[in-house]
């Protein structure tokens, strides 16, 4: 009897020991796993590319996801996984309770998936399936929320980790110069047409606006990265033509023209607003030269 329990102990102990390493694997795969999503938001420059970290960081905690950002009350899908959702899909905020709730509370939140907490879209007909809603916030503004199936297997806390990564790189990114001036220091400098005069594009200090001044700013920022950096990749040719030609706005009137007008209609309201989306165009299509903008650039907007 004494040699059974003997051996019993030596294999309980190498069952423990098992256990143990296996435990400690997995835990060092997953910190792994998490490191290097978070390098890879450090370095998104798009938005698509934010939309696939999301969605590429929240696949293995959930069977089914939906990404939407959310501007002026409406909801728009951003992307999705396992999920038979239209392209385009949109819905106003009001007309989905716990998405409405979410974006209110800052919080996730659990529902029903009936046609009244979710919509038609994302409603099924078993009444007491559920859906998990995480919100992802840019400062103080909710600017996505990620719908998740309530199929068992999903990992709340590892989605929540994984919008928490989100948000914070949005807000990090939005307040780089929260101390000083809110725009990036390559920008504040550029060349003033042929004759390349350095002239000094004069930003409002951060601590003299006021907080709905600084949400304005912050989203005008963000407009101008998003939109030039969506214009290279659309027309990444057109591009270096008109970089090798001096002539940037004849290759790209039609986009250049139709983001300064949506850039006037959305930002251009208060007095300390600068012009970023000139400046994102100077920086990062032009390479820091205006005059490859071209002679018919119509120019900062004022």
């Amino acid at each position: 009897m004494h040699v059974q329990e003997s051996a019993w102990d030596d294999v309980k102990h190498q069952f423990d020991a098992a256990c143990l390493q296996s435990a400690r694997e997995a835990r060092v795969q997953l910190v792994s796993e998490f490191n290097l999503l978070l390098r890879r938001f450090r370095q998104y420059e798009t938005e698509t590319e934010w939309v696939r970290l999301i969605l590429d960081g929240a696949r293995p905690f959930a069977r089914q996801l939906a990404l939407f950002s959310l501007e002026n009350q409406v909801l728009h899908l951003r992307g999705q996984v396992n999920l038979a959702l239209a392209d385009g899909l949109s819905f106003r905020l009001d007309g989905a309770a716990a998405f409405q709730s979410a974006c209110a509370t800052k919080d996730p939140v659990t529902a029903l998936r009936n046609p009244a907490e979710v919509t038609d879209a994302l409603s099924v007909p078993t009444a007491t399936e559920r859906a998990h809603l995480l919100p992802i916030a840019n400062g103080q503004r909710v600017a996505a929320i990620l719908f998740v199936s309530g199929s068992e297997d999903s990992d709340l806390n590892a989605l929540e980790l994984v919008t928490g990564l989100a948000s914070s790189i949005l807000e990090r990114q939005a307040h780089t110069n929260q101390f000083a001036q809110i725009a990036t220091a390559p920008l504040l400098q550029e060349k003033a047409g042929p004759a390349a005069a350095s002239q000094l594009v004069e930003l409002p200090a951060w601590a003299q606006l006021g907080e709905q001044e600084r949400l304005l700013h912050i989203r005008a920022q963000r407009f101008s990265r998003v939109t030039v950096a969506e214009m290279q990749l659309a027309r990444p040719d057109a591009c270096q033509a008109g970089r090798e030609q001096g002539d940037l706005y004849v290759f790209l009137a039609k986009e250049i023209d139709r983001s300064r007008e949506i850039y006037r209609r959305q930002f251009m309201t208060i007095p300390s607003m600068v012009d970023y989306l000139h400046l994102e165009l100077v920086q990062s299509t032009a390479e820091g030269d205006e005059s490859r903008l071209g002679a018919d650039y119509p120019g900062q907007m004022v």
